[in-house]
């Protein structure tokens, strides 16, 4: 940092303070610099180191392969979740769509099956009934007569 100007005017008591504090601030800027290019070089040095590793890796076709391996892996597991993740979904749904029909009184699938095969059962009844010759009914005692 550059000192504080000569035209700028700083009251006495406060430049010591602020001269002590820029000189703070310009031992703490040398060590981010030592600092950063510290991790530059490291960075530059990590960076030939992974390229080689990489490259003997590539040239025997084992990164391939694992690569390939991986991503193999990878997709089987993703299947199977999606799978899961499927099956919970429809189950959920089947509770909600439970739910909503108790919830609205309506009859389920179940129960309009079982009334259509009574239905069924009722309406067979009625014909056999319809074909049998009618029963003649008993006379009815003639209680009008009597009474007359």
């Amino acid at each position: 940092m550059a000192e504080v100007k000569a035209n700028v005017k700083v009251p006495e008591f406060l430049r010591e303070p602020l001269e002590a504090a820029q000189a703070r601030l310009e031992a703490f800027e040398e060590e981010a610099q030592k600092a950063l290019k510290e991790l530059v070089q490291r960075g530059r040095e990590r960076r030939k180191e992974l390229s080689g590793l990489v490259s003997r890796m590539s040239a025997d076709g084992t990164l391939r392969g694992r690569i390939d391996r991986l991503r193999v892996q990878g997709m089987e597991e993703l299947r199977g979740r999606a799978e899961s993740f499927r099956t919970e979904a429809l189950e959920r749904l089947e509770e909600l769509q439970a739910k909503a029909v108790a919830f609205l009184g309506a009859a389920t699938r179940e129960q309009v099956v079982e009334l259509s095969k009574e239905l069924d059962r009722l309406s067979r009844r009625l014909d056999r009934d319809e074909k049998k010759p009618a029963r003649k009914a008993k006379p009815a005692k003639r209680r009008k007569a009597a009474e007359a």
